[in-house]
């Protein structure tokens, strides 16, 4: 592992000697398989590009399986088991279902006429919205492109638009922005609908040079002498054929290879810097997350802030939340740029471990004599384990000397399943505190919850940012704080940002919070300097 540097360092330079004498190569190819060589490197650029089209394709395609299913669940859920009454208990009902779904942000109810007379966001409309004539029909509903949304909330913007589905008495508002960032990072033309309702259903930033109508006899792949384009068509049967086409335009095919129909000479210089590129991409490799996390998932690199936990009546510190880094030579690597990477090379456990040991030696070391103070270590899901993390968590805390340090253990409600009450159960027993994260955010059961009985709610930060505009997520903190209360839990606030947050959590009945207003998360010397200056901690 040691000579991990010296390998990567030689291995760059040596990309960067033949890529500047690539060229080189290309002229020992000679005259009649230069030609060859270009005409094949022609094919296989144009089918490594309609390949990455593919890849796009499938991306959106899969956003709309995903967007449909949650739909599907949606639709099924609300005419099965809620009422099309604009009463306010049906309403918070509603809402409640809401922020369980990511892809819904509105519900609307229809009246026998199929018109719309009341939505989640402003109750009773002052007057029935008339029923659509133009739709699309799907296997989850009728779908409405570009629909106002004045008529679900008549305080909305004239030209904000949003997709509607309808089915029953009930239609959805569908967030429609992770989808069109999907669609507009990987598609120029979208077509959806059975052939007589097709319409386009996106138009991207090449969609003028897109087919007039694309379906499911668009061929995967045609030229268009007149406009100069290759165009790449993928189609998915069903109630609502859906089409997604690319345009893959031949001034770009030429800015990338230059060498098509130029001389000899140029082609040998082509060939040198394809030789290059090549080089290049395996140095890029090398110098990659993907390849380095298992030299920085190492314990000498691992660095940990910690956050504090304050008791928001007093100001008193009782804990704070570890929230790990990596050291990559002089620069600090977050969780955002290495998780994917740890994930993908199964190096939770090493990772876990190496936190919560560093975490736990770190703190017991430099921390005064406290009175079981809290000590927050995030594992991923699959890690909660009590074989795994007994017997590592005994031994960080022996080897730590310190048995003043309470041990609060942090799944996400995202990661919450049925599959961790044994676990978590156990865990618990044996002396750990459970923390169920970002709470409001996922789907938990709440049956699920009162098993486990975990012994704090964090509420996630969002709606504490959106506590100031009285928006529907912000109004429901009292009834998380309530759902605590009934299971025996506190509830720590995340992300508080004013002192105002931090007064209306407390009369509301949260008990803890943390969040900027408080302090980031520090590394230990500042940590400790922040808790000299604070009330004794808890």
């Amino acid at each position: 592992m040691n000579m991990f540097p010296a390998r990567r360092s030689l291995l760059v330079p040596v990309c960067r000697w033949l890529g500047r004498r690539a060229a080189l190569v290309g002229c020992l190819g000679g005259g009649l398989l230069a030609t060859g060589v270009a005409a094949l490197i022609a094919w296989g650029a144009l089918q490594v590009r309609v390949q990455a089209t593919d890849q796009g394709h499938a991306k959106v395609l899969q956003r709309m399986r995903t967007l449909q299913d949650n739909v599907r669940q949606t639709l099924d859920l609300l005419n099965a088991s809620y009422r099309a009454d604009c009463t306010p208990d049906n309403l918070g009902q509603l809402r409640v279902l809401l922020l369980k779904n990511r892809d819904v942000r509105q519900i609307g109810l229809l009246d026998e006429q199929g018109r719309l007379f009341c939505s989640t966001v402003s109750g009773l409309l002052p007057q029935p919205t008339p029923r659509r004539s133009q739709g699309i029909d799907g296997s989850v509903g009728r779908y409405l492109l570009n629909t106002p949304l004045q008529f679900f909330s008549p305080l909305a913007p004239a030209d904000l638009q949003a997709t509607v589905i309808e089915r029953g008495r009930f239609q959805v508002v569908i967030d429609d922005n992770p989808t069109q960032e999907v669609f507009a990072q990987y598609a120029d033309g979208i077509w959806a609908g059975n052939v007589h309702q097709r319409r386009r259903a996106f138009v991207g930033t090449l969609g003028a040079r897109t087919d007039a109508m694309a379906n499911l006899d668009t061929p995967h792949v045609t030229f268009d002498w007149s406009q100069r384009v290759w165009r790449v068509t993928n189609s998915v049967p069903g109630v609502s054929p859906v089409s997604v086409q690319s345009v893959l335009c031949l001034s770009d095919l030429a800015q990338r290879h230059p060498w098509m129909g130029v001389g000899y000479v140029l082609l040998c210089a082509v060939l040198g810097w394809l030789a290059g590129s090549a080089l290049a991409r395996v140095g890029r490799y090398l110098s990659s997350m993907e390849f380095l996390i298992r030299h920085l998932c190492q314990p000498a690199n691992v660095v940990c802030h910690y956050q504090p936990i304050l008791e928001l009546a007093t100001g008193r510190v009782i804990g704070c939340e570890v929230l790990a880094r990596l050291q990559d030579g002089q620069s600090l690597l977050y969780p955002d740029q290495f998780i994917p990477a740890l994930t993908q090379q199964q190096l939770g456990w090493r990772f876990d471990a190496a936190v919560s040991r560093h975490a736990l030696l770190e703190l017991g070391a430099a921390l005064p004599p406290q009175t079981h103070f809290s000590v927050a270590l995030n594992f991923f899901p699959q890690n909660l384990r009590r074989d795994l993390i007994l017997p590592h968590l005994t031994s960080a805390l022996y080897d730590s000397g310190r048995s003043d340090l309470r041990i609060e253990l942090e799944v996400t409600e995202y990661d919450f399943s049925s599959a961790l009450v044994p676990e978590l159960a156990r865990l618990k027993a044996d002396g750990f505190a459970i923390s169920i994260d970002d709470f409001g955010t996922g789907y938990s059961n709440l049956g699920i919850v009162k098993r486990v009985a975990p012994d704090y709610l964090k509420i996630d930060k969002s709606f504490v940012f959106e506590m100031a505009d009285a928006t529907i997520r912000s109004t429901l903190i009292p009834e998380i704080i309530a759902i605590a209360k009934a299971i025996g839990s506190e509830v720590i606030a995340e992300g508080i940002e004013t002192t105002e947050q931090a007064r209306q959590l407390l009369e509301m009945g949260a008990r803890y919070g943390q969040g900027y207003h408080f302090a980031r998360p520090m590394k230990l010397d500042d940590f400790l300097r922040y808790l000299a200056q604070q009330p004794t901690a808890a």
